[in-house]
């Protein structure tokens, strides 16, 4: 799997506190079968305003110690940007696309979409960036009106769900509203959101009840097979659904044209 959504980097937000914690981490996430992390400490301006070369220096230090401790995990830089007024610049000037792709994790504000909202990212899109808001299901307004996150795919941005949504980890309302976008389709990675602050990962875990509750076509495609096209920077299908459907006609005939063999 690949986790596209981590706060991995030691002290430089509100993750992990130390290098010993984050080498813990990642040695928990490669057990349960993560092969790929996203390193993505947030960018929230005048609180954790970490600059380009900050987060370089922080990164290196990690890879060598991972390295150092012979972690077969591979990490990849990014950021989790607060989108505000200066979004477009500071993404331009800092370079916080995930990698080297047109991919960048944000996010908004937890209680009520801010007026502005769809005019930032539109300017994103506009410049050519593919944005990927974080954690849809804890939003205020999407709780409050599922069908926000579909304007949102409409609009040329894909959603993150948390893993840890689906188990309740922040609340009733936040688990209830994860798993119907699931079921309409409004999601396109499955992620950790990592803090450090327990010995818990969960999206092995997420994995399996999608597989079992879904199907593992969904499973697959938000933790392995769009991370991976991300990562590529290829383009990721915003309603999938339609492709879901073709995959279960193609299983369904070959199951047919095994039992007319038998028979």
């Amino acid at each position: 799997m690949i986790d596209i959504h981590t706060h991995i980097l030691p002290n430089i937000d509100d993750g992990s506190k130390d290098l010993k914690t984050s080498l813990r981490q990642l040695e928990l996430m490669r057990k349960n079968g993560t092969m790929k992390v996203v390193c993505s400490p947030h960018f929230l301006r005048n609180t954790f305003h970490n600059t380009a070369d900050k987060i370089d220096k922080k990164f290196k230090k990690l890879q060598n110690a991972v390295n150092k401790e012979n972690i077969d995990i591979k990490l990849v830089k990014g950021v989790e940007l607060y989108l505000d007024d200066k979004a477009l610049e500071t993404i331009q000037s800092e370079r916080f696309c995930i990698e080297n792709t047109d991919y960048i994790l944000v996010e908004t504000s937890m209680t009520q979409f801010p007026a502005d909202l769809y005019e930032i990212l539109y300017q994103l899109v506009k410049a050519g960036y593919k944005p990927i808001m974080a954690h849809p299901e804890r939003y205020g307004s999407i709780i409050n009106d599922n069908d926000l996150a579909e304007d949102l795919m409409y609009k040329n941005v894909y959603l993150q769900m948390n893993a840890g949504s689906l188990f309740g980890q922040y609340g009733k309302k936040v688990k209830k509203t994860a798993w119907n976008l699931l079921e309409k389709g409004y999601v396109h990675f499955l992620a950790s959101d990592n803090h450090c602050n327990n010995n818990e990962y969960n999206l092995q875990k997420a994995y399996e009840i999608i597989a079992e509750y879904i199907d593992e076509f969904t499973a697959k495609l938000l933790t392995k097979v769009n991370p991976e096209k991300m990562l590529k920077n290829e383009i990721i299908d915003y309603f999938y659904l339609d492709s879901m459907e073709i995959e279960y006609k193609n299983i369904f005939h070959k199951f047919i044209s095994k039992i007319k063999k038998i028979l």
